[in-house]
């Protein structure tokens, strides 16, 4: 029920426009800052006990678990 709340309260897209607004010398490619939120959500709320653990039962990433870390 928290997973469904976080992702009501913040969509993926208002996040990635968020993320490029206030950017500086960050930049997107391959893996967007929305999906780096949603992995760290279901670890902030316990449904994951690491990021390697949502990374690896996630959909496929675009990018190798080294490059998310």
């Amino acid at each position: 029920m928290a997973r469904t709340l976080l992702e009501q309260a913040f969509p993926a897209a208002w996040l990635d426009a968020v993320f490029a607004a206030h950017r500086q010398r960050q930049y997107e490619r391959a893996l967007l800052f929305s999906t780096i939120v949603e992995l760290m959500m279901l670890v902030a709320v316990g449904l994951r006990p690491s990021l390697h653990a949502a990374a690896r039962q996630a959909e496929p990433l675009p990018v190798s678990l080294p490059a998310l870390y």
